[in-house]
C-alpha cells in the first residue's frame, strides 16, 4: 500500500482499514515523509495531579492540543493520538507554523487557565529516523464517519522521550 507523494494530501490518501485485527499488520502502515514534523505534549507531574483528583483537567489539557491544532489547520485531518496526559500529532511543512503557534498557545492556556505545566516540542521526522526509529501511520475506521490514526516504528515514543529528557536537563 502506498500513499501519494503529495505531502499536502498524504494523510487523506492513506488507505483506511475497518477490521481491528489488521492493526498489527505492518502492510497498512505508511512511512511519514521525512519533511514532516511530530508535535508532542506532556503534562508535568500528571500522576500527582491525577492523585489530587485533577484527572479531568489533565485530560482536557491533552485533548486541547489536538483541538487547537485542528483549528490551526482549518479543520483538515491530520494524524494525532491522545495520551491522557498529552497528545502527539504529525504535520506537513506547510502546517508547521500553525502547529507551532497552536502548541505554544495551548501550553500558555493550560498554565493560565488550568494551572498545570505542559511541555511541548516539535521534532522533525528526519531527526527521529536519525535516532534509529521510524514513524509510520495507518488509519482505522470503526464506522463510516470516524477514523483513528494508528502508529508504529517507535518514533512517537522517541519524540516523547526527547521532550522528557530535555525537561530534565
Amino acid at each position: 500500500m502506498r500513499a501519494t507523494n503529495d505531502n499536502n494530501s498524504f494523510y487523506a490518501n492513506i488507505p483506511i482499514f475497518t477490521n481491528f485485527a489488521n492493526v498489527v499488520e505492518q502492510a497498512f502502515y505508511i512511512r511519514l515523509p521525512d519533511d514532516w514534523t511530530i508535535g508532542v505534549s506532556d503534562i508535568v507531574q500528571s500522576t500527582k495531579a491525577i492523585r489530587e483528583g485533577r484527572y479531568r483537567a489533565v485530560n482536557m489539557a491533552g485533548a486541547a492540543v489536538i483541538a487547537a491544532t485542528k483549528n490551526a489547520l482549518d479543520g483538515r485531518d491530520f494524524p494525532s493520538v491522545f495520551g491522557g496526559d498529552g497528545a502527539a500529532f504529525a504535520v506537513p511543512p506547510r502546517d508547521l507554523e500553525g502547529a507551532r503557534a497552536a502548541l505554544a498557545a495551548t501550553a500558555t492556556w493550560v498554565k493560565n487557565e488550568i494551572g498545570l505545566i505542559m511541555r511541548v516540542a516539535l521534532v522533525p521526522v528526519a531527526s527521529i529516523r536519525a535516532h534509529g526509529f521510524d514513524v509510520r501511520v495507518a488509519r482505522f475506521a470503526p464506522s463510516p464517519n470516524v477514523s483513528y490514526a494508528m502508529f508504529s516504528g517507535g518514533g512517537w515514543a522517541d519524540a516523547d522521550a526527547l521532550v522528557q529528557r530535555e525537561a530534565r536537563d
